[in-house]
């Protein structure tokens, strides 16, 4: 039987559903993400691309491009403003689910995390979480 995963915004009117196993559970405690999440950092489940379906609403777009032309898309919901997902040009083939965003949460058990040279001083993550000062080479997520 394949694990589904489902999830939505905060007024619901995205919906969406995943299958499988995600292919990584990470953090991300950049400056940016921290803005996003209005946290410390944000939780990325990461599911390849033909796993994601969206069951209702349409998502806004903010797009951002770094300084090597790589474009980063924020998607949310252009009503209450949840973050549902992330989508990188370099990495067409995943979708990064924000992890608060799923209605069991309790599947969430990152593994690293990622910019910790950011990461708020106060924070202590468990031993068990790999922790990566910047976004290592190799690394999809």
């Amino acid at each position: 039987m394949t694990p589904k995963f489902s999830g939505g915004c905060l007024c619901g009117a995205i919906r969406y559903r995943c299958e499988g196993v995600p292919l990584s559970i990470g953090l991300c405690q950049c400056e940016r993400c921290q803005r996003q999440s209005g946290s410390a950092f944000l939780i990325a489940t990461v599911f390849a691309r033909e796993a994601v379906h969206f069951d209702a609403g349409e998502l806004n777009i903010y797009s951002v491009t770094d300084a090597n032309g790589s474009t980063l898309n924020r998607h949310f919901c252009g009503t209450c403003g949840s973050a549902i997902m992330i989508t990188l040009d370099r990495y067409p083939e995943i979708r990064s689910m924000m992890g608060g965003t799923l209605d069991d949460k309790s599947v969430l058990k990152p593994s690293f995390s990622l910019w910790c040279s950011s990461a708020q001083p106060w924070l202590r993550l468990p031993e068990a979480i790999t922790q990566h000062p910047e976004y290592p080479d190799g690394l999809i997520a």
